[in-house]
Parts: structure tokens; sequence; C-alpha cells
């Protein structure tokens, strides 16, 4: 019986796509650097950020990936936040599932301070018993440790856990915690990517997710 259900955030509840591309092509547009394509940042998306704009530029040194970060966050604020919105549905999906008394958590390659404020900012924060990022732990997303860490708090199994996103570096992670994963394809990546991840589902839309619960009691 799955009691938990970790989400990730971006391209799953949130759309921060536009978000994301805008902060990074100006990072490096700041940097003189040339200005990576919509979909090449769009494949980054779901990684820490400094794995993200290495995998985003070529040849970036240590040292530029610094400067980028540094940029990045400085630019997030005033470029990214106005144009973050929740997914159609998200908030009411969150909604049920809590009365349902499914116990929700946040794993994302995000950090603690923009997670906090993008949640707040799409009203989805009060509904989630913790909310973890790149700060708590050493190896990142598609390593499981993110998921590890959320069992061990809660102390779930993995079998009584759902882990749910929009990326293959999401459905690697749960799989790699021994949970089921769940592919939504509203977010970054489509439904031929996800699947070759293995995912034990894909769907289409949040109404879907009921339908894999109930299968699952």
């Amino acid at each position: 019986m799955i009691k938990s259900l970790i989400f990730d955030f971006d391209g799953t509840l949130a759309d921060t796509n536009e978000a994301i591309v805008r902060t990074f092509q100006e990072t490096f547009r700041s940097m003189g650097m040339p200005v990576p394509t919509r979909e090449r940042v769009t494949s980054t998306i779901g990684l820490a950020l400094r794995d993200g704009l290495k995998a985003g530029m070529d040849n970036l040194s240590e040292e530029d990936a610094d400067e980028a970060m540094i940029r990045y966050r400085r630019f997030f604020n005033d470029i990214a936040i106005p144009v973050t919105k929740p997914f159609p549905d998200a908030q009411e999906t969150l909604r049920r599932l809590c009365e349902q008394g499914y116990h929700l958590t946040i794993a994302t390659s995000r950090s603690h301070h923009s997670l906090e404020i993008l949640a707040e900012k799409i009203g989805v924060a009060g509904y989630f018993k913790g909310m973890f990022g790149a700060e708590d732990v050493v190896n990142h997303k598609p390593a499981p440790d993110l998921v590890n860490l959320i069992l061990g708090k809660f102390g779930f199994k993995p079998e009584e856990a759902l882990v749910i996103g929009d990326a293959t570096y999401d459905l690697l992670m749960g799989k790699g915690a021994g949970c089921r994963v769940c592919g939504v394809t509203w977010g970054n990546q489509n439904r031929e990517k996800l699947a070759t991840a293995g995912p034990d589902y894909i769907i289409d839309s949040f109404g879907e997710l009921f339908d894999i619960l109930h299968e699952l009691k």
C-alpha cells in the first residue's frame, strides 16, 4: 500500500520552464558567453544548479561555473519568480491527497531558499510534511539519496512510496531507492524520453494519479 508520495517540484508541480530558461540564458549572456537554446536548457532541468550549468554550456571551467552560479542566483528573483506558476489542478490534487491521508513531500535539486519562495508563490507549501533540496544530500539526482533521506526521516519502506516527476532524473532517483515511480508528461520531458528510465507509470494528467493510487491500495 502506498502511503508516501514524493514529488519533484520543477515541471511536476510548478511550471518553471520559462523562469529557468530566461535566468539561465541571462546568466551566460552577462558573462559574454554563447546563449544556450531553450531546448538545451530544458534538457538540464532537474539537475542541481551547478550540474545543470555545466551541462548547458560546453567546456565550462570550474571558475566560470562558480561565477555562473553567483549570477544565476542574483538574477533569479527578478527574472524567475514573476513567471513561475502552478500547473492546472496541482493545488486541488494536493488538497485531495492530503484529505485522503497521504504523506506528501518534495524532493528537488533546487535550493531551499528558492524552493520555499516558489512553493509559497504557487500556493502549495502548506500541503507538504517536508521539502528537501540540494543542500540536504551530497549526491544529487539521479542518485537515490534524497528519496532515501525522506524514507529514513519519516519511517517509510521503499514499497510504501511513489516518486512522481517529469524527468528521467526523478525516475532513476526513485528506482534507485527501490520505490515505484511515475512520470508526468506535462513538464520538461515527453513520454518517449520518460520511458527510457523504465517507470512503472506515465500519466498525462493529475487525475490519472488517483487511478494509480486506487490500483495500489
